[in-house]
């Protein structure tokens, strides 16, 4: 039932790109993206998926609990654009409140990256109607924008 259901969103998209890269990073209009987790840690993969995206030519926005630099949001509650998806790479306590408030704030698509994509976390996200796409950023293929 699930990938019917996912069958049929993707069939329901203006988007036809979107099966071939998969239900998020394959979405051509999600432009401005917010990359939750330790992004300022060069050694830390959230640093890199920030990388990766901006070459992608997304807008990106860092967000991370851990900083106390003021370089990144806080949460994605404080970023004062609207946001077209969010990329998990936190730990799943703190996925779990970013993923509430996706749905608060009206952002239906989220990546997860492995470690972020844990059952609850999934299984919150299917609750709350988010489109999901498990995997990582860093070797998946990310289309242009245009």
């Amino acid at each position: 039932t699930k990938l019917l259901c996912e069958l049929l969103q993707q069939l329901q998209s203006s988007d036809a790109s979107c099966s071939q890269f998969g239900t998020v990073l394959g979405r051509r209009g999600l432009r401005s993206w917010a990359v939750v987790g330790d992004c300022l840690n060069e050694a830390k993969p959230a640093f890199r998926v920030v990388q990766r995206l901006e070459l992608a030519g997304r807008r990106v926005f860092k967000v991370s609990p851990y900083d106390s630099t003021g370089a990144c949001y806080k949460t994605v509650e404080d970023i004062p654009e609207q946001i077209d998806a969010i990329n998990l790479i936190i730990s799943p306590k703190i996925g779990l409140t970013v993923l509430d408030s996706m749905h608060k704030l009206g952002i239906r698509h989220v990546f997860m990256q492995p470690g972020a994509d844990a059952a609850d976390v999934v299984r919150r996200a299917d609750e709350l109607g988010l489109v999901v796409q498990r995997g990582c950023v860093l070797v998946s293929e990310t289309p242009p924008l245009d």
